[in-house]
């Protein structure tokens, strides 16, 4: 799995954001629909957050970190 540093350094460009993984961007590409009109928060958020920094506003980047795993994820997952 590439880390963000990698993807950077590969594409050359600045990061704005992360997109979370998320089954409704999924279905919402799938079906051709607006993924920022998704009700997941964490993934619309995260589209606006990118519009936002694409149009010069500054704030924090979220979803940098992956999600930490509960003890059932890493023993069954």
């Amino acid at each position: 799995m590439l880390q963000l540093k990698d993807i950077t350094d590969l594409l050359g460009l600045q990061l704005i954001g992360v997109i979370p993984e998320s089954k409704a961007v999924l279905t919402a590409t799938n079906l051709g629909q607006p993924v920022i009109t998704v009700l997941e928060e964490d993934a619309s958020g995260a589209f606006e957050d990118v519009v936002s920094r694409f149009l010069g506003e500054e704030m924090p980047m979220r979803f940098i970190a992956p999600p930490k795993k509960g003890i059932f994820a890493r023993l069954f997952g």
